[in-house]
């Protein structure tokens, strides 16, 4: 079955500004959502209608808030995947926090647990997992990166994701 075509089209300066005022603030809602971030979200949909108004974006005739919504969510995807490890667990930890600062003690517990993978882990362990969660590289990457195979990088990955577990959540 042959895929539905889009029809996209450039957007002129007044039909711009329109889907501003109709869709900024759900479009903001849902990358504060994503982003746990006012200031980021920010950015993420400034970046939307800056591509829409230098005309780098085209929008599909029907429904262009949706379109908008599914880039906005893409672009706050790939800022994540961007973060290294360190500013991911900061963000996860900072979530309760009203003013989304981590608190001193969970400072410290993100650095106690990077310097235990860091310390503890074996180094081709120590590598896979910082190619995986500070350069957000994909398994295969890994793979190919260091000359083995994905099932290797996948048995690293679970071998240092069970050693921090059993470390620092033993409950569980």
């Amino acid at each position: 079955m042959a895929a539905a075509t889009i029809n996209r089209m450039h957007i002129d300066q007044t039909e711009v500004e329109q889907l501003f005022v109709d869709s900024h603030q759900r479009l903001q809602a849902v990358a504060r959502q994503i982003l746990k971030d006012d200031e980021d979200a920010s950015d993420v949909v400034s970046d939307v209608f800056a591509r829409l108004a230098d005309g780098s974006m085209k929008v599909p005739k029907e429904h262009p808030e949706n379109y908008l919504a599914v880039t906005v969510r893409n672009l706050c995807l790939d800022r994540i995947r961007l973060m290294t490890v360190r500013e991911r667990i900061e963000r996860r930890l900072s979530l309760n926090e009203p003013e989304s600062t981590l608190m001193d003690s969970e400072q410290e517990r993100v650095t106690e647990m990077l310097n235990f993978a860091e310390m503890t882990f074996p180094k081709q362990t120590w590598r896979v997992f910082q190619l995986r969660f500070d350069e957000g590289l994909l398994y295969r990457e890994i793979a190919e990166r260091m000359g083995v195979s994905e099932v290797t990088v996948y048995k690293h990955l679970a071998e240092a994701l069970r050693k921090l577990k059993k470390k620092f959540n033993p409950t569980r």
